[in-house]
């Protein structure tokens, strides 16, 4: 852990900081890599601020060079309750990864002490054994340590457990808070979507805002902002690295060039009641290559999931294949158009500037729904997709072509704009 003195000295309770000191949360991958451009942009600033990591935060934070604090340094985690609890639940626990010991020990035994306090020891029990750890809710934690604190403002991700109890409190403490929702927050909706949530709310793109819109957030407490995780989408050494590909393969011959970023199809979603077609990724493929056979017009790059265990076939006249390992922000600038079942590719592609299409017959579809959410244009059937590339997409080489930038994409970055949503929260 970096060495986090001169986060948490006496200072920060002074009237003049305190009235800037900025509190983050937020646990690990995709998460902190959206808060953690945010803190730089403070730190660089000269600005105050505490980041609360929870889980893999801390390790990504360390090599993002930013200090950070865990559970392990909040009030009481070296209580001798709050270590016997923690011991206990930790040992019944797989050993090793990237989180340090102590740091699962405070965690569990904090909040379990919490939920022993809030229910009983027995109900506390039962819902620990049935729920585990989406039992934690920890708001009268937070809501102590904000008194001791005094932060002028706090930021947490849409996650349920701790991120959630940190705005929460804040509220209690009317201590203005912001939420980043990192994509869509389709579940998250029905506690983010109610009005006492956040003073601010900052979203991918104005579909999400309209959906929060529609659960009753106000006009001005949502914004869009973007995701700070994927400002490298966009960045211009990025564009230009995915152009050089392009000339240097031989794809900048007017031609356009299809993605197919391939993904595993279960035959049933791991934790819905939906079944699949485990073959969806490879009818989507023979329909492409069928599809670049036929018209001279098209050239196809084929990208497997590195889960998936598949052999490219070589041979076909303007049919590349792009290795797992291969950049991938490189690469969607040097493509066209990105064709994805629910794959992530399909909202990095869009954050990209590039057009998407997505099959939404998958099993995943309701959980990446990049179609109604303005991410992709989206089809039911192959023969749509067919349909589709044909009298559609010819246009998207000149509106969408890596020479050209999205008008959406110019000015402010995510991170830009969600510092900026901070300062009007703290004028």
């Amino acid at each position: 852990m970096i060495d986090v003195t001169s986060t948490l000295t006496p200072e920060h309770h002074s009237p003049d900081v305190a009235s800037e000191l900025v509190v983050f949360v937020t646990y690990g991958g995709g998460h902190v890599a959206m808060l953690a451009p945010v803190a730089r942009a403070l730190q660089v600033a000269g600005r105050p601020y505490v980041f609360l990591a929870l889980t893999t935060a801390g390790a990504y934070l360390e090599r993002f060079g930013l200090p950070y604090i865990g559970y392990r340094d909040l009030p009481g985690a070296t209580d001798s309750d709050v270590l016997d609890l923690g011991g206990r639940l930790a040992r019944a626990l797989p050993q090793g990864g990237v989180v340090p010991a102590e740091e699962t020990v405070a965690y569990l035994g904090l909040n379990y002490r919490e939920l022993i306090q809030e229910h009983g020891e027995e109900a506390a029990a039962s819902l620990y054994s049935s729920l585990g750890r989406q039992a934690f809710l920890p708001v009268a934690l937070f809501t102590r340590w904000f008194k001791a604190l005094h932060p002028a403002l706090v930021v947490a991700t849409n996650s349920p457990r701790s991120e959630r109890a940190a705005i929460l409190a804040a509220g209690r403490l009317q201590i203005p808070s912001l939420c980043a929702v990192d994509i869509f927050g389709l579940q998250e909706v029905q506690w983010i979507g109610q009005q006492a949530y956040a003073q601010r709310v900052c979203v991918l793109n104005e579909e999400v805002r309209r959906m929060f819109l529609l659960h009753g957030r106000r006009e001005d407490e949502v914004v869009v902002t973007g995701n700070p995780a994927f400002e490298r989408l966009t960045h211009p050494d990025v564009r230009r690295a995915g152009l050089a590909i392009r000339e240097a393969r031989g794809w900048d011959d007017g031609r356009c060039v299809i993605l197919w970023a391939s993904q595993i199809e279960p035959a049933r979603h791991p934790f819905a009641d939906r079944s699949g077609d485990s073959a969806l990724p490879r009818k989507i493929e023979a329909k492409l290559r069928s599809v670049v056979e036929g018209d001279d017009r098209y050239r196809l790059i084929v990208r497997y999931h590195p889960s998936e265990c598949v052999e490219f076939q070589f041979g076909q006249d303007r049919v590349d294949f792009s290795p797992a390992h291969e950049d991938l922000a490189v690469l969607l600038h040097a493509v066209d158009v990105v064709v994805v079942t629910a794959s992530t590719v399909g909202l990095e592609a869009h954050l990209a500037g590039r057009m998407v299409v997505s099959i939404d017959a998958s099993v995943f579809t309701p959980d990446a729904p990049y179609s109604q959410m303005g991410v992709s244009a989206g089809v039911q059937s192959l023969d749509e997709l067919e349909d589709l590339l044909r009298d559609g997409l010819m246009q998207v080489q000149v509106q969408n072509s890596p020479v050209v930038v999205r008008e959406d994409l110019v000015g402010m970055s995510p991170t830009q704009k969600i510092v900026q949503v901070i300062d009007a929260l703290l004028t």
